[in-house]
């Protein structure tokens, strides 16, 4: 083999290799995830969150017998890591940031504010079944959990199963 050959070949591989390396390492966001945990009754909870395409979030917690608490941010991936930047309310004027790893498709959280999402934190997060797409924008959404349909970019779902 030449010594042109042997160069085109070595950086027709290293190419490859290059584009075979980017794409394992950034997997794609879903739209919409979810979890659950606790380890009593008292803490448990269910979080949800869904991403937008404008990189707008909507997180939503919904505990055992008390209010949901619901925050808007903007979320930013970097590689297998996602962080949620949280916009301040009344109750959390400053949230520290969420940050996941993408971990075999499930959002595993690294670190979080221990006062809004607990000492333990939030649960691992699994993509939402169905076709699960990035919405545009969720920056009007008021909950994930509601059936408001001029709500049309939020996420609906019903929690009661129908009775044939």
């Amino acid at each position: 083999m030449t010594a042109a050959m042997q160069a085109r070949s070595f950086v027709s591989l290293s190419l490859a290799l290059l584009l075979a390396a980017a794409s394992a390492d950034a997997e794609k966001l879903k739209g919409f995830y979810s979890g659950s945990g606790g380890l009593s009754e008292d803490v448990h909870r269910v979080v949800m969150v869904q991403f937008a395409e404008d990189g707008t979030v909507l997180v939503q917690q919904n505990w055992i017998n008390r209010e949901p608490q619901v925050w808007h941010a903007h979320w930013t991936q970097q590689g297998k890591k996602v962080t949620i930047t949280f916009d301040p309310t009344k109750q959390f004027p400053r949230l520290a940031p969420l940050v996941m790893n993408i971990k075999h498709g499930t959002l595993v959280p690294e670190t979080w504010d221990s006062a809004a999402l607990g000492p333990l934190g939030p649960p691992t997060l699994a993509p939402f079944g169905g076709k699960n797409v990035l919405k545009h924008s969720v920056a009007s959404c008021v909950s994930l959990a509601n059936n408001d349909p001029s709500l049309r970019d939020c996420t609906q779902w019903e929690t009661r199963v129908p009775i044939n």
